[in-house]
């Protein structure tokens, strides 16, 4: 069972009364007060890499939820998984495999004990029906036993609370409680999680939060920063591909190429002993999740380009063909993939990558010496790629030779596939610089990833063929004609040409944006 929730928590005086919120939009009336006692133990590594990455994870009895509830960060808020309630602290297996990227081989161990007197109104509105919750909790917490660190368990925290969550009214009501409340001297929390509150001092010693780096800073500062960032993102992913999320396999991929760009692109920052070891076990992970990713594109396309065909050029089963080649979850190979010994074996040293990277003797120099001239290169990589095309271009428009043509297509292809590449490659590149740099990299984020976007969609033309021409295959094996996977197939092509020749048309003009954007760098 899974609830999305969307809150505020607020600080009211000890003593302050609840006030009359009727005044907010739409609230016509606000139901009777329901006082409940709650007690929850919270679970976690003993350094606290659960509660650090905004996860929640607990045992609680009392209340008309009671069992075990793991919050995970998504979107404006957090989604609650409830399992039902079972004797000691060890969660259901279904909750720790969901949290097991990042626990590892770390025991899960009582981190906090919090007990609450809490208070309950609805907030409805003129039909009956209910728009929020407001919680007024009067809170008592201490540390657990299986902290790690020098906090004593005797410690005991007491606060109140006032939470809001919506139910079925707007974010729009949590902005007239924030004014409203606000008149009243009662302010929005700093701290919203009561596990926070409870640790606070061990949180604060566990904790790694970067700060903002400057472009005189360390480089070292950029790219840690960067590791930190995305490795916490594809754990993130990771959750949420087991949990069944539309985009968790795509952007777990591109996790993976943002980590593996960065320690390719500022690799004299780093020592390459350590990375690059990483960076193939990062290929491996990104071109296992590939498969799935890209059926998943091929099969949305196919459909619409059918949809889109003339109906007498729909010939056999070709609807029926294409739902029982792509028709099926790869769900289940991708969470296989996940479950393997050789991811397993991964987390761990992500994990530890981001907390304490590598640094060679160049990342205490300035960003600006050391980082901008690696975009440089980056920029001219491109640069180089799409020469490449180019001059393949004029060679075979030259050549009547039909063997040679097929040689020069070869590496032409090879060329567009590598200006891909090396476009995404400079993409991130320039991410990495955006904390320093601002806008000034963004907008070299920007020309990228339009260069990107449109090599990415004359990729996407000839993965679809080769799909295609598989499909056609099949198709004819089965007595099934194979019209309409040749026509299907031209259209790629035509389509594909279309995005070469407006790509090289609009080339002056963006390779002469990505070295004025580059020098504005330096």
């Amino acid at each position: 069972m899974a609830h999305h929730e969307i809150e505020r928590t607020y600080t009211p005086p000890p003593q302050a009364p609840v006030p009359d919120l009727t005044e907010l939009p739409g609230v016509a009336q606000v139901g009777p007060p329901v006082v409940t006692d709650l007690e929850a133990a919270y679970v976690d590594t003993p350094d606290l890499r659960l509660v650090r990455a905004g996860i929640s994870l607990r045992r609680r009895t009392g209340g008309t939820d009671a069992g075990w509830h793991l919050k995970l960060p998504v979107g404006e808020g957090r989604d609650e998984l409830r399992r039902p309630l079972t004797t000691g602290t060890t969660p259901p297996q279904q909750l720790r495999t969901l949290v097991a990227a990042r626990v590892g081989e770390e025991p899960l161990v009582v981190v906090a004990n919090v007990l609450t007197r809490r208070t309950t109104q609805e907030l409805l509105d003129a039909d009956g029906a209910v728009l929020a919750e407001l919680v007024d909790d009067e809170v008592t917490g201490s540390p657990g036993p299986g902290l790690a660190g020098e906090t004593s368990p005797g410690a005991v925290t007491v606060w109140r609370e006032w939470e809001l969550e919506l139910v079925t009214a707007g974010t729009d009501l949590l902005e007239a409680a924030d004014e409203h409340l606000a008149e009243l001297g009662v302010e929005v929390a700093a701290v919203s999680r009561k596990i926070e509150v409870v640790l606070g001092e061990a949180l604060a010693r566990a904790a790694t939060a970067p700060g903002r780096p400057g472009r005189g800073k360390p480089a070292g500062r950029l790219v840690e920063l960067r590791l930190q960032q995305q490795v916490e993102e594809l754990l993130r992913r990771e959750t949420e591909i087991r949990r069944g999320g539309a985009r968790g396999v795509h952007q777990a991929r591109v996790a993976c190429r943002r980590i593996r760009s960065a320690l390719a692109t500022y690799r004299p920052l780093l020592d390459r002993e350590v990375t690059e070891p990483v960076r193939e076990e990062l290929r491996w992970l990104a071109g296992e999740l590939g498969g799935a990713r890209d059926a998943e594109v091929v099969h949305d396309l196919l459909r619409q380009r059918v949809v889109d065909l003339p109906a007498e050029q729909v010939v056999g089963p070709v609807r029926i063909r294409l739902h029982s080649t792509y028709g099926a979850s790869r769900r289940a190979d991708v969470v296989a993939v996940l479950d393997s010994p050789r991811c397993r074996a991964l987390w761990p040293v992500l994990q530890e990558l981001a907390a304490c990277p590598p640094l060679a003797e160049g990342a205490e120099l300035p960003a600006r010496k050391v980082a901008v001239p690696r975009v440089d290169r980056d920029v001219a990589r491109v640069e180089k790629a799409v020469e490449r095309v180019v001059d393949g271009l004029d060679r075979l428009a030259r050549s009547d030779d039909d063997p040679a043509g097929v040689e020069v297509r070869r590496e032409v292809e090879e060329a567009w596939h590598d200006a891909r590449k090396a476009a995404k490659r400079l993409r991130y590149a320039a991410e990495v610089l955006e904390p320093a740099w601002g806008k000034r990299a963004r907008r070299l984020t920007r020309t990228a990833k339009a260069i990107t976007q449109r090599l990415g969609e004359r990729q996407d033309t000839e993965i679809t063929r080769r799909h295609l021409l598989d499909l056609a295959r099949a198709a004819t094996a089965a007595g099934e004609s194979a019209f309409t996977y040749g026509v299907l197939h031209a259209r790629e092509q035509a389509r594909a040409e279309e995005l070469e020749t407006a790509f090289l048309d609009a080339w002056p003009r963006t390779r002469s944006r990505l070295r004025k954007q580059a020098r504005a760098l330096a």
